[in-house]
């Protein structure tokens, strides 16, 4: 269903604790992600919902830093 690159770079994109906010919003247990992330074969629809929850992180992810990076660039170019 995924290539291996796709793989690869979406577990690159994950961030530090992206394995436990999967499992712990999934129920899926963390050596059943550690094999899709290494490109093993697992059940269709647990790739699917793996794929999606991680997407979803992701996207958290890149908003949180967007929004602190915003933040400290106001903070940064206020004038006291």
């Amino acid at each position: 269903m995924f290539t291996r690159e796709e793989i690869k770079e979406f577990k690159n994109e994950l961030p530090v604790k992206g394995i436990q906010m999967i499992k712990g919003r999934t129920g899926i247990s963390r050596p059943t992600i550690y094999k899709f992330l290494e490109g093993e074969e697992i059940r269709l629809h647990l790739a699917e919902k793996i794929w999606k929850e991680g997407w979803l992180v992701i996207q958290e992810m890149k908003e949180k830093r967007a929004e602190l990076k915003r933040h400290a660039e106001e903070v940064l170019n206020k004038e006291y």
